[in-house]
């Protein structure tokens, strides 16, 4: 193991345990004042584990090949599966005991890393500033139109039982079922993530922006009591991040 992937290692282990530590201890929490006031803080500490997270599985995961990535991503898919079956939302008591938080934990674990591995392997094929572009337009069309007339609406109004496997579940303070955020989101945070590392864009800058507009789309559907598409916002907080580089590249090609 090279010193920096050991590095990635140390994030991707702390980033880890946070989450675990937040499903276990957020729901014992009392919730003083606004229900919705007091999400927000959880929320914001949720999405500040997943940034270690995805950086230490970013650096990590760079010596490996896409086949290696892909066969971890599928291992990890279905090991998360299995334990998503198990801890079903209508199976969750607000405060649910130890083995449920844990095992609800890794199946959110699990699912985010396989979602990551299928993100970083198709950030691996994109070449150019254009590309990615098009990739964040073509992302964004089709996260709004899923949501709002696509599969996901249908999904969500016939109460699918596949949702059990594609949402992933995170806590809030006082309740184990606080927000959740569909596995694509993750291949889409790992992608935008991983595309601005390959294209020498500003990888620090992406990663933080992107996971912000993750935290943006929950709050804003919160404020708005209704579920909102993240990609856009993630796919928005990618060019935001890197503009005047995307700009550049793109005149010095013309």
């Amino acid at each position: 193991m090279t010193p920096r992937a050991g590095s990635g290692l140390t994030y991707l282990l702390a980033g880890a345990v946070g989450l675990t530590t937040l499903t276990l201890l957020m729901p014992l929490a009392d919730t003083p004042g606004s229900q919705q006031i007091a999400n927000i803080p959880a929320y914001v500490l949720v999405i500040v584990c997943v940034v270690p997270l995805l950086h230490g599985f970013l650096i990590t995961t760079q010596g490996y090949s896409t086949p290696y990535l892909l066969l971890f991503g599928a291992v990890a898919a279905g090991i998360g599966f299995m334990l998503a079956i198990r801890v079903r939302p209508e199976k969750l008591d607000d405060v649910p005991g130890i083995l449920t938080s844990v095992t609800l934990s890794l199946a959110d674990l699990c699912r985010i890393l396989a979602a990551a591995a299928v993100g970083v392997s198709l950030a691996r094929h994109i070449k150019s500033v254009g590309v990615a572009l098009l990739v964040a337009s073509a992302a964004t069309a089709s996260d709004l139109f899923s949501v709002f007339a696509g599969p996901t609406r249908t999904l969500v109004e016939d109460d699918s039982p596949v949702l059990d496997l594609l949402l992933l579940v995170f806590p809030t303070f006082g309740s184990v079922l606080g927000f959740g955020l569909g596995a694509s989101d993750f291949v889409f945070l790992a992608l935008f993530a991983a595309a601005s590392l390959f294209l020498s864009l500003r990888y620090p800058a992406t990663l933080l922006y992107v996971c912000a507009g993750i935290l943006l789309a929950v709050t804003t559907g919160l404020l708005l009591e209704r579920p909102l598409p993240a990609v856009p916002f993630v796919a928005v907080a990618f060019v935001l991040a890197n503009a005047d580089l995307i700009l550049a590249s793109l005149l010095k090609r013309a």
